[in-house]
């Protein structure tokens, strides 16, 4: 465990600079959307009988409509599509953090892999790090939504009981395929935490058979990648309308992926990979 820490320190050492960056953008993408939302709506928007929606409108009792409207409505999609952007860069990662040492001048995998610890632990590590780093973005989101509403309601004057719930004010307005966060629960954990956790699995299994394969495996394992992406659409829109069933169908297609993309790394890291 100690050495997977150690690993793992290591990997996030190399990246935290970009990282916490990364971070701060999403976090100044949200105050100025928010600031931008909150002005906007008052030089460009009317209401039904025609009229320009000024900041007294938007003070007054009938207000809060017109906010989750056009304010809250339209800062929860351009929020959410940096916040995509964001966690794309992270899988990207999940690229970068193995090819790194190997194109490095350092060739840092070198020095990995003849370390006198089980491989997988090498593996391990870098996975914990993106999958934090991800995690880490999606956290940061919603305490930015959580701020994001806090500038509306000091602005605007909102007194709406439960407005700074993210949950209740942000994410009841969403479409449930084509969504990032969710507010129920059990879609959340399903979709934010054990699909990234399955998304990384497969990438990085991507990679193994890349790296074990060469010329011929950057086609395997783009095949490999392509196959399960096509596979979770399939299983998707074949029980879409059936909520219950379509909730067992992808717990069993997570783990039944999950254990086969792992168990192919393990083999393939242990066995074929090498400098």
């Amino acid at each position: 465990m100690n050495n997977i820490l150690t690993l793992y320190d290591m990997e996030f050492k190399r990246i935290y600079k970009i990282y916490f960056t990364l971070i701060g953008l999403l976090f100044t993408s949200n105050i100025g959307a928010t600031l931008y939302k909150i002005f906007f709506i008052t030089r460009r928007t009317v209401d039904n009988e025609g009229n320009l929606i000024t900041m007294h409108t938007l003070k007054s009792s009938e207000g809060l409509e017109y906010i989750n409207t056009y304010i809250v409505g339209d800062l929860g999609s351009m929020t959410k599509m940096a916040m995509a952007f964001a966690v794309l860069l992270c899988l990207l990662y999940s690229l970068v953090i193995w090819y790194r040492d190997y194109f490095s001048k350092s060739k840092t995998i070198a020095t990995l892999l003849m370390l006198p610890q089980k491989r997988f632990n090498i593996y391990i590590s870098k996975f914990l790090t993106v999958i934090m780093m991800i995690f880490g973005i999606i956290a940061s989101q919603f305490l930015f939504w959580f701020i994001d509403l806090f500038i509306i309601k000091i602005i605007l004057n909102v007194n709406a009981e439960g407005f700074l719930n993210v949950f209740q004010t942000m994410l009841i307005r969403q479409n449930r395929f084509w969504n990032l966060v969710f507010n129920q629960p059990i879609d959340f954990v399903m979709i934010d935490v054990l699909g990234v956790i399955l998304a990384v699995t497969v990438l990085f299994t991507g990679v193994m058979i890349e790296r074990s394969f060469r010329k011929v495996g950057a086609v395997l394992g783009a095949i490999y990648v392509v196959a399960s992406i096509v596979l979770y659409i399939y299983v998707t829109t074949s029980y879409g309308i059936y909520s219950d069933i379509l909730l067992k169908v992808h717990l069993l297609y997570y783990l039944v992926m999950f254990i086969v993309s792992t168990l192919i790394s393990i083999n393939l890291l242990n066995k074929r990979v090498s400098l």
